[in-house]
C-alpha cells in the first residue's frame, strides 16, 4: 500500500497551466512574412501577433479541466497570463491585384484587416478602393485586436487544436511599437545564451 507523504499536497486549482480562452486580445504585429508570386502577381502575408501588456487589464474566463479531456469555465481571472503570447493567422492574408470577374471579394480581408492595422487605401472618385502593396514596415509594430479561436490542424499524421487569429480588429487607442520594441519582443528569454 502506498504511504501518505507528510505535509505534501497537490492542488489541481494551482497546476500552473492556464488555458487561453477564445476571444479578442490587444496585440502588436511582431513579424511579417510576405511572399509575392511573380506568375500571378498575388501576395500572401503571414503575420505573427504578440499580445500586448494591456491584456492585464482584461477579465477573461478561467478555464479549468472538466475531467473528460475538455475545459469548463470557473469564474473570471485577469488576462496577465496571456501577455506576450504569440498567435498566427488561421489562414494567411492574401492580396490578389487582378481577381477574376466577380471575385473582388478575395481582397476583402486584405483591405479590412490592413485598415484595422492603420494602413491607408486611397479611394477613387466613384468610391472604389485602390489596392496598395503592403511592405513589412507598413505593418510591423502596429496595434490591433486579434480575435482568436480554436482551429483543428493535421500535419505528418499528427493532429491537434491551436488558437489561431480569425479576425483583425481596430485598436482605437493602441500605440504602435518602435522597431526597437519589436526587436525586444522577438528576442525571447529562451533565446539567451545563458
Amino acid at each position: 500500500m502506498a504511504k501518505v507523504i507528510e505535509n505534501a499536497t497537490y492542488d489541481p486549482a494551482d497546476s500552473g497551466f492556464k488555458k487561453i480562452p477564445e476571444g479578442s486580445y490587444p496585440a502588436h504585429v511582431t513579424s511579417v512574412n510576405a511572399t509575392k508570386f511573380e506568375d500571378t502577381g498575388k501576395s500572401v502575408y503571414n503575420l505573427t501577433f504578440t499580445v500586448a501588456q494591456e491584456v492585464e487589464n482584461m477579465k477573461v474566463p478561467n478555464l479549468i479541466s472538466d475531467g473528460n479531456g475538455g475545459f469548463k469555465v470557473n469564474g473570471e481571472i485577469d488576462g496577465s497570463f496571456i501577455k506576450g503570447k504569440e498567435f498566427k493567422f488561421d489562414r494567411a492574408m492574401w492580396l490578389n491585384p487582378k481577381p477574376e470577374e466577380g471575385k473582388g471579394w478575395q481582397n476583402k480581408n486584405y483591405v479590412e484587416w490592413s485598415r484595422n492595422m492603420g494602413v491607408e487605401f486611397p479611394e477613387t472618385e466613384d468610391g472604389k478602393i485602390t489596392l496598395v502593396e503592403i511592405e513589412e514596415s507598413d505593418l510591423l509594430g502596429k496595434p490591433c485586436y486579434v480575435k482568436v479561436a480554436e482551429k483543428a490542424w493535421e500535419y505528418n499524421g499528427k493532429s491537434g487544436v491551436a488558437l489561431k487569429v480569425i479576425l483583425v480588429e481596430k485598436w482605437e487607442d493602441g500605440k504602435a511599437l518602435t522597431p526597437e520594441e519589436v526587436s525586444l519582443k522577438n528576442n525571447k528569454e529562451d533565446d539567451l545564451p545563458f
